[in-house]
């Protein structure tokens, strides 16, 4: 291909130029040389290198693959027309790493389609296959297909909300998805400390790795006692490293108590009860359930904060709604402001919904 030579300080000028009469090769970009000059690629259509409008510039032939605007771009033409509909149409990216689904019938081809998405995503070092979730823990069952260094590890590092955050999918669950419930859990942890006018104590009794606690630990003056935990021993030897690293820079003094164990057994141990001032339940499945056994770690005759998440029926709303308001009651609640807000669709008969609690236990 035909690309003209010019000063990078004259690129804009002459790129103009060029677009103007719809000269410019589309697709392409524009190339940096050594010497501080540029390379602009050219259509068939601009005129002869001789032609007096180039003033004497110079041009060079390269051969350059045309820019893909998906990977699948990059696929050899008679493959991807030959499997065209089963061609993956999603991914999920979680740090370095890029997760999909294959089809059965591009399974034998997932050698291609990982380097296409290694070339396509210069970011990414890992491709895996999803083949969904396994064990104990429900954790992803993730084969790797490609590395661009050779390196298959799926431990990886995000960023949220400026603070960096250790995860491997294949040992516990997380989702960045969830990442705007996150900064909610902030948001009210702030209304929350500014009506006590004090510090908080927290608890996150399902916490994976830590990714709710990043922000709400490491704001000053926000928290001073946290309870956290998870029943996964893979999640809480990440979540330990991550929480070093939430409060390495935190000049209050936080207490924090760590553990592997089934939260509703929190409530046989004295230190634990009556402490706390927000609680999170993230157990989709068993959050309903599971707030009764949590609420003996209520503090008592002061305003407290409860946010959870759970997969109900759509048509459920309400009476997940009274089931917990009755819940709070039995354990001595009073003055409740509770609302069930539907998050986002799960399926097409179920959703995921935010329970938000603010009461007073008596």
């Amino acid at each position: 291909m035909r690309h003209l030579i010019v000063p990078s300080v004259d690129t804009q000028h002459w790129l103009n130029r060029i677009k103007a009469n719809d000269w410019m090769e589309p697709s392409y970009s524009i190339l940096s040389l050594d010497d501080d000059k540029k390379a602009i690629p050219l259509s068939a259509q601009a005129p002869k290198n001789t032609d007096d409008i180039w003033q004497g510039l110079e041009f060079v032939e390269l051969n350059r693959r045309k820019a893909a605007k998906r990977w699948t771009d990059l696929l050899e033409a008679e493959l991807y027309q030959r499997f065209e509909e089963f061609w993956p149409k999603s991914y999920e990216i979680i740090g370095d790493i890029l997760i999909v689904k294959l089809e059965d019938e591009v399974v034998p081809h997932q050698r291609e389609i990982a380097e296409a998405m290694l070339e396509k995503h210069p970011s990414i070092r890992l491709i895996c296959a999803d083949k969904g979730v396994h064990g104990e823990f429900r954790v992803r069952n993730l084969t790797p297909i490609d590395s661009r260094d050779g390196d298959t590890s799926t431990l990886t590092r995000i960023r949220e909300g400026g603070k960096v955050i250790l995860i491997d999918p294949t040992k516990s669950y997380y989702s960045a998805r969830l990442s705007n419930e996150r900064l909610g859990n902030l948001i009210s942890a702030k209304k929350l400390a500014k009506t006590l006018d004090r510090p908080i104590s927290v608890c996150d009794p399902y916490a994976g790795v830590g990714p709710a606690m990043a922000s709400i630990i490491s704001s000053p003056n926000l928290v001073d006692y946290a309870l956290i935990g998870d029943l996964n021993p893979d999640a809480v030897s990440l979540l330990e490293q991550n929480i070093t690293n939430f409060t390495r820079k935190v000049d209050t003094k936080v207490v924090i108590k760590l553990l592997c164990q089934d939260a509703r057994l929190w409530k046989n141990t004295h230190d634990y009860l009556a402490k706390i001032d927000l609680l999170l339940v993230n157990l989709p499945h068993d959050t309903v359930n599971h707030i009764p056994e949590l609420l003996p770690l209520m503090r008592k005759n002061s305003r407290s904060l409860i946010r959870g998440w759970a997969i109900i029926n759509r048509d459920e709303v309400a009476e997940i709604r009274d089931t917990i308001e009755r819940q709070l009651k039995q354990h001595g609640a009073t003055e409740i402001d509770l609302q069930c807000t539907e998050v986002k669709g799960y399926s097409t008969s179920r959703i995921f919904v935010r329970i938000e609690s603010w009461q007073t236990f008596n």
